[in-house]
């Protein structure tokens, strides 16, 4: 799993040489939809708070709005090929007559008609593909005019940037697991951006260290979960807050997180903020992605933890082919 998380600068460098050249011929589409789940799906929330002026939908579920017709591109992930909800969403997409691409290494999906395939190299867990995943995300937008400057440049800018990062990266990382390693995470965004970063943390954590963590979103945890912190009481000592901080983060929302962390301190021990680099928000969020990603294989190191296998996935999936 270690050489896999190191492998994003390099991943996202060969998505670049897989996409396509050219541009598709113009049409009225109104709206995206990025159907995916799990380690696929992530993709799909990055995306949308990249470009926030666009209408994306993220989909994550076995139906699809109502309002989706033949003015949506529909974007379908699946590294497998044969995610049961993403095969599911697909089926309904093209009753609906969408525009449709599809990122996928192998399986039912790869075999299916679309307007576009970009087939990505097999052998990853899904998770441990992310390069491959979201790298033509931006690339899709751009070859159906919904933006007008190709990303490619940027994205192999990105992969320069995490290159030279890494090892200081990895170095923070280590250290942030020595301390939480055993501990209940509780992960803040403090921007809708970097929200699903949280959410890529979250997973990571689950699926690597074999740990539940807990995400929240700021503002939107001041209305509700602040008043819950503290309680169950014999979890205090347990619980480590981390705070990811997006330099772009509405002003009130860095004031919050000052305000929340004296609240916190007189119940939790442990209080991190996470400030990425990065000359865009492009670059900040796959910082600290490529954080994430590390603290999570280090958390299970510290455990003692293999971080591939997660048999909890594999016997639920059997159980459920089993009836159709």
């Amino acid at each position: 799993m270690k050489k896999i998380i190191s492998s994003l600068p390099v991943q996202i460098r060969a998505a670049v040489e897989l996409l396509p050249e050219g541009r598709m011929k113009k049409k009225n589409l109104k709206r995206i939809i990025i159907c995916g789940m799990g380690g696929s799906g992530i993709s799909g929330e990055l995306l949308q708070g990249l470009y926030p002026h666009l209408q994306i939908i993220s989909n994550k579920d076995y139906s699809i709005p109502g309002f989706i017709d033949k003015n949506t591109l529909s974007i379908i992930i699946s590294y497998s090929g044969n995610t049961e909800e993403t095969v599911s969403n697909y089926k309904i997409l093209l009753r609906r007559g969408t525009t449709t691409a599809v990122i996928s290494s192998d399986g039912w999906l790869l075999k299916r008609k679309s307007n576009l395939k970009i087939e990505i190299p097999k052998g990853l867990p899904p998770r441990g593909a992310i390069g491959y995943l979201f790298t033509p995300l931006p690339f899709i937008l751009y070859k159906f005019h919904l933006i007008e400057r190709n990303p490619q440049p940027q994205l192999l800018k990105l992969a320069r940037f995490l290159e030279k990062k890494k090892a200081a990266i990895e170095k923070k990382a280590k250290g942030l697991a020595a301390q939480s390693w055993d501990k209940f995470l509780i992960i803040y965004a403090d921007s809708k951006l970097f929200f699903p970063v949280a959410r890529r943390w979250q997973c990571q954590l689950n699926e690597n260290s074999k740990l539940l963590a807990h995400i929240n979103l700021i503002p939107e945890m001041c209305h509700n979960e602040i008043v819950g912190l503290g309680r169950p009481a014999a979890l205090n000592r347990k619980t480590d807050i981390i705070f990811l901080n997006d330099p772009a983060a509405h002003p009130r929302n860095r004031l919050r997180v000052k305000i929340l962390k004296k609240i916190m301190k007189k119940k939790f021990s442990r209080i991190t903020e996470i400030t990425p680099q990065g000359q865009n928000g492009l670059q900040r969020l796959f910082w600290t992605i490529m954080l994430g990603d590390f603290f999570s294989y280090y958390c299970a190191a510290a455990a003692g933890i293999d971080p591939m296998p997660v048999k909890r996935i594999d016997y639920l999936k059997k159980e459920l082919s089993e009836i159709r």
